[in-house]
């Protein structure tokens, strides 16, 4: 779970720290992230789904002639094709998230808690790695598991607790892997691959296993992200491994059959209580020698009979619910779940419903950005965050306990939509007459005297 994120002059953040501890309790199982439109919620998300890039480049490594060699002959957008190979190349993607026109370093700081332990994971870049810290447990105490810095002439300095490695060669192997990518790759990275690669008794034997305990939590981190004005899509979805990957329809080994009912009873006891007029949920299968074919139906009143729908038919909005069910299931089995305009296409009252019915379930951690202010009416205020944007462009980030102007009677939405708290549009009226005006074009006037 994280507990805290720091941002200096990353995208559209100067410099902001947005707080989820509570108190001894360790953090926030949920938060909800509120602000006008290009306040910088998706920016926010950006900077956790740059955690989880930057500690697994390798993986992403040629990726980016992959996509060209797929596209290659097709007509495929030029702005759309350069926004894929950005998003997998790490110092590509690094670039984005640069604050614009600034000299300063970029740095991000994430605290987290895992395992009952907390620590924290922070790193800065220009266009490549400057600078990386883990600050964690460390078998007894907490402290400096290992930090890296870049001097101006491009010399490496890697410094280590002495609890790390179980031999000097190992530690001196790890030394020539960071002189070979570090930089380029952050040590996260490194240390991903190097577990990937290796024999497990070795990285046991050969490693301090809370070293890799960040990893974990990233493995078990599920971000849901829109990327503005080019695609909406999923970046990663590692939520519960007991249910299928794609429920809308798809393939499965025979032998995963169990997969397909679970999943199958889940979205019918969901469904049927959600919507009054679907009464069952099934999958359609077809059984070709060790695989089963599936896909999704619905049987649905219409016109006085209930009749059998393809999912696939069903509105934008109910197939997006499809997405959140499956992301929100990912939080009750103790992933970190961030999801980036989890609104988007979906009625206010029903996504309110949605939520309140599953937060008590919750035992992993969910993050949403939002604009649907009828959960500011059921939700603790202290889960609540509004981003504020001030006239010179700074920004914070807090949650609505931290307002004083809150008393136990005050309805935390109106109040927000009020302005009490900042987070909304708060503009004078547009002058349509003068914009209108402009539209009309000279000769028509004339012609028209």
């Amino acid at each position: 779970m994280f507990t805290y994120i720091k941002l200096k002059n990353f995208m559209s953040f100067k410099d902001v720290e947005v707080d989820f501890r509570s108190g001894s309790k360790g953090a926030k199982k949920f938060i909800s992230i509120y602000g006008e439109n290009g306040s910088g919620k998706s920016n926010f998300v950006n900077a956790i789904n740059l955690l989880y890039k930057s500690a697994d480049s390798f993986r992403t490594l040629g990726v980016d002639e992959k996509i060209k060699e797929l596209v290659s002959g097709k007509e495929f957008p030029e702005d759309l094709l350069e926004f894929l190979i950005n998003d997998v190349n790490i110092l590509k993607y690094v670039k984005t998230c640069r604050m614009l026109e600034c000299e300063e370093d970029t740095s991000v700081e994430y605290g987290f808690r895992y395992k009952g332990y907390e620590g924290y994971y922070s790193f800065s870049f220009t266009d490549r790695f400057v600078h990386e810290k883990l600050y964690y447990y460390t078998g007894k105490q907490r402290g400096v598991l290992f930090e890296v810095n870049c001097a101006e002439d491009g010399t490496i300095t890697p410094e280590f607790s002495a609890k790390i490695f179980q031999n000097k060669k190992v530690q001196e192997e790890l030394r020539d892997e960071l002189d070979k990518y570090w930089g380029k790759h952050t040590l996260l990275s490194i240390l991903t691959k190097e577990r990937r690669e290796k024999n497990e008794q070795y990285i046991k034997t050969n490693y301090l296993k809370y070293l890799f305990y960040i990893i974990d939590m990233l493995e078990d981190t599920a971000i849901h992200y829109n990327s503005t004005s080019l695609i909406g899509y999923e970046i990663d979805a590692r939520e519960p491994k007991n249910l299928l990957q794609n429920l809308k329809e798809g393939k499965i080994n025979l032998a995963e059959e169990e997969l397909l009912n679970r999943s199958e009873r889940i979205l019918r006891d969901f469904f049927t209580q959600a919507y009054a007029d679907i009464k069952d949920v099934f999958y359609e299968r077809r059984v070709e020698e060790t695989e089963i074919y599936y896909k999704l139906y619905v049987k649905k009143m219409i016109g006085e009979k209930v009749r059998t729908v393809d999912f696939g038919r069903e509105s934008g909005g109910t197939q997006k619910i499809l997405e959140i069910v499956r992301a929100l299931l990912g939080a009750f089995c103790g992933v970190t779940v961030v999801y980036d305009e989890i609104d988007n296409g979906i009625h206010d009252l029903l996504l309110k419903n949605i939520i309140m019915s599953m937060m008590d379930d919750i035992t992993g951690q969910l993050i949403i950005t939002t604009h649907n202010t009828f959960l500011l009416e059921s939700i603790d205020i202290k889960s609540a965050y509004i981003i504020n944007v001030d006239y010179q462009g700074n920004k914070e980030i807090k949650s609505l306990d931290k307002y004083p102007r809150i008393q136990g009677t005050n309805n935390p939405r109106r109040m927000y939509l009020k302005g009490l708290f900042g987070g909304v549009p708060m503009t004078d009226t547009l002058d349509y007459e003068a914009i209108l005006s402009e539209l009309v074009d000279d000769t028509d006037v004339e012609g028209g005297e």
